[in-house]
């Protein structure tokens, strides 16, 4: 079984969007890629395939996902894979990027596409996703980097600091347990190490 095969679903009102961090590569020398300082910005300005996509679903009850698939602007193809975790038949705020509007139109969602924050009211909005987004962008700062082979394993941690944000140790242990009885997964320690967390990451 795949690590990333558990199904794991929002429903109802979801803020979808995506983010970008920038590429970064760490633990070997390839030739040809001069070496760089953690924490360098990216040398072209704007999107390219210096950025790594993080798509986001935030559901307003709470729960979110954040998951990479590709670099630069996501296509149809990564939009799919990750409507995976979305509901039929959810409503779904999103920023009009078009690859959406398709994906979310076979999976029968009505789609409220917001295309600045001057249309954004106390309903429309994407605020709980941008919220979400500036909680990746700090950790990434924090570490000054993070190895775009591995960023899965990060949007993993941090779709669990939000959900988790603001419980006491003991209520976190209690719904982590109770999330893991749910589930009945082997895997072998190697998949861990070798699995292809990021499989269109830059090498």
């Amino acid at each position: 079984m795949k690590l990333w095969s558990i199904p794991y679903k929002l429903t109802k009102e979801i803020e979808v969007d995506e983010t970008y961090v920038t590429h970064c590569r760490k633990g070997r020398k390839i030739e040809g890629h001069p070496g760089k300082k953690r924490g360098t910005p990216a040398r072209k300005r704007g999107l390219s395939k210096e950025k790594i996509c993080i798509l986001t679903a935030v559901q307003r009850s709470g729960n979110c996902i954040a998951r990479s698939f590709n670099v630069a602007k996501p296509r149809i193809d990564d939009v799919l894979q990750f409507s995976r975790c979305i509901e039929d038949k959810s409503y779904v705020w999103t920023d009009g990027l078009a690859s959406y509007q398709k994906v979310l139109e076979e999976k029968r969602c009505e789609n409220k596409i917001l295309v600045s924050y001057k249309s954004y009211d106390s309903v429309n909005h994407l605020n709980n996703v941008n919220s979400f987004h500036s909680q990746i962008q700090a950790q990434y700062t924090c570490y000054k980097g993070i190895s775009s082979n591995y960023i899965n394993r990060y949007n993993a941690l941090f779709t669990l600091q939000r959900e988790y944000l603001g419980m006491d140790s003991q209520e976190m242990l209690r719904l982590i347990m109770k999330r893991l009885r749910k589930f009945h997964v082997y895997f072998y320690i190697r998949q861990i190490r070798k699995e292809c967390l990021f499989p269109f990451a830059i090498v």
